[in-house]
């Protein structure tokens, strides 16, 4: 399960919301939490409750005074399972009028735990023995540019002006991705190194800041990725409020999305301990089962929704 939620980055100190928006990220059951607006006052907050409930890998990038970033820029991911080769996308050094950097990382899910499997078995080379399989998933936490304009006001029309720069970041995102330099220049010798045809993402979650047919997403599902959220959810289903015009009017958008790639092939490896002995033969491939925005949130706490997705990874035959 895979759990994004923009959480607001001035509203740490605020005791009854902030209260409702850990209760919102713990009870959900995410093995894998993606946060966007994260900042050290936040960090604090979820860090007991993280460790409490076995998120023992957690990457968290703030915002600095020093580089000049924007207060909303902190972006984190929270897992119960293996962090690898976690790398901070700044795009606005290349993309005009980008504002908040992306988290790339890789998952180890596991497959199977203390398992047996020997040539028998289809993923098998060979006999191994009180071995785990794990997949490496490929995930991306994103905040792209906001539909306001560099000095915090918006209009009708800032969201439609705004477009060009969150297609130029996406695109970018997918060409970083594919590089080796988030992931083959920082593997172990004993790890597997990915081939250029393998898709560079398999799951990409955050706040897009447009809705579901708005241009960034377009792009990827033109690059095959479906989004779960238009998949499962009915289109009247807001996942962010905004109260516009001095509250005369309050915008109710789904901004919030989590993209995932049927046909990307998924490694899986052999397990001992921590130490990753081989790559298995087999692959695997991600199944969307659902998808829905967390009930009970609308109100008293973020102004965006956290959004659940339920996948399972399937060993290819």
């Amino acid at each position: 399960t895979v759990l994004t939620y923009n959480i607001n980055h001035e509203l740490s100190s605020d005791p009854n919301k902030s209260r409702n928006i850990l209760k919102a990220i713990f009870s959900s059951g995410a093995q894998i939490i993606l946060l966007q607006e994260t900042n050290p006052s936040w960090q604090e907050r979820i860090h007991n409750d993280a460790i409490a409930l076995e998120y023992n890998y957690c990457h968290y990038h703030h915002a600095s005074i020093e580089r000049k970033d924007r207060p909303a820029g902190g972006i984190a991911v929270l897992s119960q399972f293996p962090l690898k080769n976690v790398q901070i996308l700044d795009l606005t050094t290349d993309i005009s009028g980008s504002v908040f950097p992306a988290l790339l990382c890789d998952i180890s899910v596991p497959l199977n735990e203390n398992s047996s499997h020997d040539e028998n078995r289809n993923c098998a080379s060979s006999a191994k023995i009180d071995m785990s399989m794990i997949a490496n998933v490929r995930v991306a936490n994103v905040h792209l540019r906001p539909p306001v304009e560099l000095d915090g006001s918006a209009w009708l029309a800032t969201a439609r002006k705004t477009e060009p720069i969150r297609i130029c970041e996406v695109k970018e995102l997918l060409r970083r991705a594919r590089s080796k330099h988030w992931r083959g220049n920082e593997l172990d010798e004993d790890e597997m190194a990915f081939s250029e045809s393998q898709l560079p993402l398999d799951i990409i979650a955050g706040d897009f800041n447009e809705g579901d047919f708005g241009g960034a997403t377009s792009y990827f599902s033109s690059q095959g990725y479906t989004d779960a959220l238009q998949q499962y959810v009915p289109q009247r289903k807001e996942t962010h409020t905004w109260p516009f015009m001095r509250n005369f009017w309050t915008l109710r958008k789904r901004l919030d999305h989590i993209l995932w790639h049927g046909e990307s092939t998924i490694p899986v490896m052999y397990l001992k301990g921590n130490k990753v002995l081989e790559e298995s033969e087999c692959t695997s491939t991600l199944q969307s089962l659902g998808c829905g925005v967390v009930s009970g949130y609308e109100s008293n706490a973020s102004d965006h929704q956290p959004v659940l997705a339920l996948f399972a990874i399937v060993k290819d035959p």
